[in-house]
């Protein structure tokens, strides 16, 4: 442990850094690292996300009530667009994608899906066909070639119909529901945002970014996405470098966070 540097589970956060306070531009994403020391405070590793869940187990309420370190993952989440070329170990990247068994879906349909891609020739595919040059050109790093992982995120819209159309979701004529939101982009975005707060406990730095439709086709191919499987957006993920670029020229750089009381209403919009 550095001189000066304390144990994580005894670490009180300053005023500045409480969650309701305004959040400040980080220059140096790579200093910001999580610590390295194992907290006393971690979910027990049978609640971690990453382990197998069994169908049949019963659920454990308490679990819900423990005390865990949720504050200090979202404080350091921020898109980062540079990474180091270290490689990130296989069961590091098993252990953030297998977060996708828990999270929500409606009905528990179920219909998020990952492609994680590692192999550096088609990352540079990919990042090709999306237009990584223009990123570059403007002077950000080669962040999607350069990460470690690109985790495609996608969601099979048939999984929800097929749940909604079994007798415990049908109504009274059997017919299934009129969404009224397409819930399976939805749950893909539930299933991205576990994906990003566990690359930060896992003391990596991530970043998204999605594409226009006509750029769409070159992915699938690719990938070799089945029809019925649409891409939602992309994650990247790896060990952060310096990304003054994004302090810079980003949208997190170049516009204010919005004022909380814009941003929730309680109890009525007015």
């Amino acid at each position: 442990m550095r001189e000066g540097d304390q144990p994580r589970n005894r670490v009180r956060f300053a005023f500045e850094d409480r969650l309701d306070c305004p959040v400040g531009t980080v220059r140096h994403p790579a200093g910001d690292s999580v610590p390295e020391r194992e907290s006393t405070r971690r979910v027990p590793e049978e609640n971690a996300l990453d382990v197998p869940v069994h169908d049949d187990a019963a659920a454990d309420h308490w679990a819900y009530c423990r005390r865990v370190e949720f504050r200090e993952i979202l404080r350091r989440r921020r898109m980062v667009r540079a990474y180091r070329p270290d490689e990130v170990p296989r069961d590091v990247l098993e252990k953030i994608v297998a977060t996708i068994r828990r999270a929500p879906s409606a009905g528990f349909s179920q219909g998020q899906r990952f492609v994680v891609v590692t192999e550096a020739d088609l990352k540079r595919e990919v990042a090709r066909v999306v237009g990584e040059d223009f990123y570059v050109g403007e002077g950000f790093a080669p962040w999607i070639s350069g990460a470690a992982a690109l985790v495609v995120v996608c969601a099979r819209e048939a999984d929800y119909h097929e749940r909604y159309q079994q007798p415990d979701k049908t109504d009274a004529a059997g017919t299934e529901i009129e969404w009224p939101v397409p819930y399976w982009h939805v749950d893909a975005g539930k299933a991205a945002m576990l994906v990003l707060l566990a690359a930060v406990d896992a003391g990596l730095a991530a970043g998204v970014f999605g594409m226009p439709v006509e750029r769409m086709a070159g992915v699938r191919d690719l990938l070799e996405l089945p029809d019925d499987v649409a891409i939602v957006e992309v994650i990247t993920l790896g060990y952060a470098a310096e990304d003054t670029a994004s302090d810079r020229l980003s949208s997190r750089g170049t516009r204010p966070r919005k004022p909380l009381d814009e941003l929730v209403r309680w109890e009525r919009w007015s």
